[in-house]
């Protein structure tokens, strides 16, 4: 060091202060060149650790040490934090090719414009190492005045320096993508936009591809930023102020750091706030930046002997004084450095060097004040001294620039290698799948988009099923709707097992959006459609037929009518079109006494409402399509046995609801299996499962679809307050992939929880499952707010989000809800406005055109209808929907009249449609869709489908509608009175 030098350092002025700023020269995927040296780039993956046991935690940082001792020796380290903001158009662009049914365009920009109004962060972790200096001499062309007022230089890097630099990037890249980091090459983008973000803090965009020189750098490094005494002002191209920002230090630290704890000083950058005007509370942007080395043992051993000597020499200095009295901070001082080197030779320490920086920003002086306040308390409270480097200013910020170089060395701290990666720089939370739509967002230390794609298990290879777990009313049934809809987006079959009847929302905003879709109410009016001889192929129904019909018998029957149960079975088999009523039939004729006895037993049992969809006369309705789209299949009055009855103490309507659930899910897996349907995506969801793990037949649907539905392309999404029940399926537990628990009570419910998540069973754990959805005030419900395990074992904090207001409201299926007395309805797509209407009032509302198409495909009973001696069969039609496009309708303002499917009688005239409702004031927009709301959708307003079943029930479902008349020879069951359509 010259003598210039050590003057200058013993005044606290550098040489390094003196300093230039960086010149640019070349920018490539993980390489920057400046004129002094070579700097590789790579961004560094988020750790999942915000839930994290400490053991898990412990284990990571001993990894994260070690491998920085090992790659990281010695080298001179840039680690950057900053924040960019996830956008609408950014998720628009991820989720191309993706969505393919429906206006799926309209969907995608409806999360997209609440992706924009949230205004969402996003956490970069860069990381910079430096590869070797260059001497600009050799490299020089050409250097002129103009070039250098540009900040840049027409100096070149060559060919074969470029390709070396490569080299070396890609090996270093290898070393750090195996490590808990998970780093990867920076694209030659990101680093741009480190760069230029510090210069116009955001207001240019950096090229997107490829080696970045000349021009390109000029237009990066081109701002204009003036220092002051506690600040920096930061100009645009126009010459207005565009930031204030402020660098601070972080000058002092505690001996001792906790970590989980305080000692996460890098982590908890996103958890800092300040106060408002209004005292509210407001997330402050902070970023670091950090210049680091990580200390090899030969230095660390010489740097610990150089400050001991120095502490030695103090101590003898103080001995030779009049007072021969020695500090005790000198004594203490010698006594650690020597234990530092024993740890060091014996026990492997290692030591860093590291010098912390805090960029503060803000768009006023005053908001600036307030922010840095709210920094230097929040360190405060961990024990951190942090200030503002007052004169600077300057040097700070250009130390914080990728390129450039430490500039004030004595603002820095040697440490131990845990206390400086206790920092947890790469911690936080980061959860969901990598690609696919966005369900929510997280809401741990790092906030971020949360994608999930419920029929992604097939493809990846991975199980298929898909768990939300917790207590009725916080948003379980919400998120797995939510789920479906961007599965029949996507052009998956989407049947939904709707068991309690209140899940037609979903339906109603598959209509909103153009996708196929229909509310399928499985009562007297679809005789037989739970029929197993009309759903199953001939073999399986031989063996499965026959056990549905013994289920409807009383007990004391089922041992004499085995045999002539299966006899009757095998010669309706043999007919054109076989049913269980043409069993019953036969039996009802039989010669023998017994079987006759049968016979009426089982005609008796199917003349109820529900029993007629089980072994009625075959309406001629297709209630169960297999074409894409999401299709709701609601089963009013279903009453199943509770799991601790045996099936002799079942009543009659216990023994209906039973074999009805049997013909659902048979033809259910039916579905699934059919093997020229293998190549379909195929998502079953069903929500209120405990009702379905109490039964044998669920039970076995529920282990069958997620053991074979990797190879059948089928996907399960089960929705159950009951994780216990859940516990004893250990082939379903097996295949559960992504799970989304939210609050429960009970410790055996808690504890059950925690197991799937694979939690531990502690009283952290135990709170957080409790207090899940109770909001920060402890007297409301924070609905949709649930813990995420994924289906890489992940475990974090998520917001379930509904994109708009629209959706919120169309999912909202509670008693009093507008969808609770809504007819049914086919979904075709949106109508158009009518340019010459003088009111948005006088148009249709796609929903009205398609109930006016629903009622003309509704089979309606005859008013005076005359009776039959024999049961008529008709061939079950061709569905409604092909995988063709649906059919355009006609203008909203001339509408038709499609020829309904069956026509047994003249189809009804449709009703005038209803006026259009407006949203909070706002009329529906041409294309259909209400406008976007200002305020954004807070977490309360994730709306649930449970509750007041029993109200709701009672309204939709009145008793003299369940049953059905009948018929006047007493055989055929004919649809009852009722105020619901249904769609074939």
């Amino acid at each position: 060091m010259k003598i210039a030098d050590k003057l200058l350092n013993l005044v606290g002025v550098g040489r390094e202060r003196g300093l230039p700023p960086p010149r640019l020269v070349a920018i490539a995927d993980g390489l920057l060149v400046t004129e002094r040296s070579a700097e590789a780039w790579f961004l560094i993956s988020v750790a999942n650790t915000d839930l994290a046991t400490e053991s898990e935690q412990d284990a990571a940082l001993d990894a994260a040490v070690s491998a920085a001792a090992t790659i990281l020796g010695d080298r001179l380290s840039h680690l950057k934090v900053v924040w960019g903001r996830s956008t609408g158009q950014d998720y628009i662009d991820s989720v191309a090719g993706h969505y393919r049914l429906g206006d799926h365009e309209a969907w995608a920009q409806t999360r997209a414009d609440r992706i924009d109004e949230m205004r969402m962060p996003e956490r970069y972790v860069a990381l910079g190492v430096h590869l070797s200096d260059r001497d600009p001499r050799a490299t020089a062309q050409v250097r002129g005045s103009i070039s250098d007022a540009l900040g840049t230089t027409s100096w070149r890097v060559s060919a074969r320096e470029l390709a070396h630099l490569d080299e070396r990037v890609r090996k270093l890249g290898r070393q750090l993508g195996s490590t808990v980091w998970r780093a990867h090459t920076a694209p030659a983008e990101v680093i741009s936009w480190l760069i230029s973000r510090e210069m116009h803090r955001g207001a240019v965009a950096a090229p997107r591809r490829g080696l970045i020189t000349g021009a390109s750098l000029a237009r990066l490094t081109s701002g204009r930023v003036v220092p002051y005494t506690d600040h920096l002002r930061i100009y645009d191209a126009r010459g207005q102020i565009a930031a204030y920002t402020t660098v601070l230090a972080m000058t002092d630290f505690p001996e001792e750091l906790e970590t989980p704890g305080a000692g996460e000083w890098l982590r908890t950058l996103s958890e800092i706030k300040a106060i408002d005007d209004d005292g509210e509370e407001i997330d402050v942007t902070v970023e670091a930046s950090v210049r680091f080395r990580v200390l090899t043992k030969k230095t660390a051993r010489h740097l610990v002997d150089e400050t001991r000597k120095s502490a030695k020499e103090q101590r003898r200095s103080a001995a030779k004084g009049t007072a021969e009295e020695t500090a005790d901070e000198i004594v203490e001082t010698e006594r650690v450095m020597r234990e530092v080197k024993r740890d060091i030779n014996r026990s492997g320490l290692t030591l860093v060097e590291d010098h912390p920086r805090l960029l503060v920003s803000a768009d006023t002086r005053e908001d600036l004040e307030a922010y840095v306040d709210a920094v230097i308390a929040h360190y405060a409270d961990r024990g951190i001294t942090v200030a503002a480097g007052a004169d600077e200013q300057r040097d700070l910020w250009l130390e914080s620039l990728p390129g450039d170089q430490l500039r004030v060395p004595d603002l820095g701290h040697v440490r131990e290698s845990t206390a400086f990666f206790g920092s947890w720089f790469w911690g936080g939370a980061s959860i969901g799948d990598a690609t696919g739509p966005a369900i929510g967002y997280l809401t741990g230390s790092t906030p971020g988009l949360v994608r999930f794609d419920a029929a992604a298990g097939s493809a990846l290879g991975d199980a298929t099923t898909t768990l939300f777990l917790g207590r009725s009313g916080r948003g379980k049934t919400t998120a797995a709707m939510l789920g479906g809809l961007d599965s029949a987006f996507a052009g998956a079959w989407v049947p939904l097992l709707d068991l309690k009847g209140d899940a037609a929302g979903v339906s109603a905003v598959a209509a909103e959006y153009g996708v196929p879709t229909a509310v399928i109410e499985i009562t007297a009016q679809f005789s037989g459609a739970a029929d197993l001889l009309r759903v199953l192929p001939v073999d399986d129904a031989l063996l499965q037929a026959p056990s549905q019909l013994m289920l409807l018998l009383p007990p004391h029957l089922r041992g004499a009518a085995e045999a002539p149960v299966m006899a009757a079975t095998r010669a309706e088999i043999q007919s054109p079109d076989p049913s269980s009523w043409g069993v019953i039939q036969r039996l009802c004729a039989s010669d023998s006494e017994t079987t006759r006895t049968v016979g009426f037993a089982l005609r008796d049992m199917v003349e109820t409402g529900l029993g007629s969809v089980v072994a009625g006369p075959p309406s001629g309705l297709s209630s169960l399509t297999t074409n894409p789209g999401l299709w709701v299949v609601q089963m009013p009055g279903l009453t199943l046995p509770s799991p601790e009855s045996a099936p002799e103490s079942w009543s009659p309507i216990e023994r209906v609801g039973m074999a009805c659930l049997r013909g659902c899910l048979a033809w259910m897996v039916r579905t699934t299996g059919r093997r020229e349907f293998r190549g379909r995506s195929k998502v079953v969801i069903v929500p209120e499962v405990h009702l379905l793990t109490k039964t044998p037949d669920g039970a076995s649907f529920l282990d069958y679809i997620a053991r074979v539905g990797r190879a059948l392309g089928a996907s399960l999404v089960l929705d159950t307050q009951d994780p216990a029940s859940i516990l004893k399926l250990p082939g379903l537990v097996e295949q559960i992939t992504t799970l989304f628990a939210f609050s429960l009570r009970s410790r055996e419910q808690v504890d059950s929880l925690l197991e799937l998540l694979g939690r531990p069973q502690t009283p952290p754990y135990q709170a957080l499952v409790r207090g899940i959805n109770t909001a920060a005030n402890g007297k409301s419900i924070r609905h949709g707010h649930c813990i995420m395990r994924d289906r890489w074992d992940e475990v974090a904090t998520v917001q379930i989000d509904i994109p708009s207001q629209q959706v919120a409201a169309l999912l909202r299926t509670t008693p009093e809800s507008e969808h609770a007395n809504e007819p049914t309805q086919p979904i075709l797509p949106p109508v158009e406005e009518d340019p010459f209407a003088d009111d948005y009032e006088d148009l249709p509302t796609p929903a009205a055109t398609a109930t006016a198409q629903a009622e003309a495909h509704t089979t309606h009973p005859d008013p005076a209808p005359t009776p039959e001696p024999e049961p008529t069969y008709t061939p079950e039609p061709e569905p409604a929907y092909t995988n063709q496009a649906p059919p355009t309708p006609e203008p909203a303002h001339a509408p038709s009249t499609p020829q309904p499917a069956y026509t047994n009688q003249a189809p009804p005239t449709p009703e005038p449609p209803p006026t259009v409702p407006q949203q909070n004031g706002h009329p529906p927009t041409p294309n259909g869709h209400s406008l976007r709301y200002e305020s954004p959708i807070g977490p309360d307003e994730v709306y649930d489908q449970e509750a007041d079943e029993a109200a709701y029930n009672e309204a939709m479902y009145p008793a003299h509608g369940d049953g059905a008349p009948a018929s006047p020879d007493g055989n055929t069951p004919r649809p009852g009175p009722s105020n619901k359509e249904h769609v074939a």
